[in-house]
């Protein structure tokens, strides 16, 4: 009797697993907690969602970032000031820079030097876990489409 080896329903196009996607969720979030700089699940929710809108182009103002996470501009406003430098403890990951057309306006910014001290970890952990769960496909994707940063 010959055995064959099941591929995973995700590989086989059959329907998606979400087990690797639970596994780099995971992944992201304890290496976000361990670098010390996050304090609750809001901060790293606030700190993700400000990054990935800076590496597609379009950053955030306060009220955008309220309004796409749902979660009132007072609670959105000072976690983003906890997380800067003037407002936090240490290397702040964000920053607050001045709109181009309302000066009184505030646009959302990420610190390249604080990104790369423990920015690229979460990402990192989550890309891992991705790669060893789903295997060659996600490292096949990665090749193609290359790093955004």
């Amino acid at each position: 009797m010959t055995t064959t080896r099941r591929k995973r329903p995700a590989l086989t196009g059959a329907k998606f697993d979400i087990n690797g996607v639970r596994k780099a969720t995971i992944a992201m979030l304890s290496s976000a907690y361990r670098s010390g700089r996050f304090r609750t699940l809001a901060d790293i929710l606030i700190a993700m969602e400000v990054i990935d809108a800076d590496l597609d182009g379009q950053p955030h103002s306060m009220r955008s970032l309220s309004e796409t996470l749902d979660i009132p501009y007072t609670s959105v406003s000072r976690i983003v000031f906890g997380l800067t430098a003037e407002g936090g403890e240490g290397p702040g990951i964000l920053t607050l820079n001045s709109h181009d057309q309302d000066r009184r306006r505030k646009v959302i910014g990420v610190d390249p030097a604080a990104y790369k001290l423990f920015g690229k970890g979460p990402h990192q952990a989550a890309e891992k876990a991705m790669a060893n769960y789903y295997g060659q496909t996600v490292r096949s994707l990665k090749a193609k489409n290359g790093s955004r940063r």
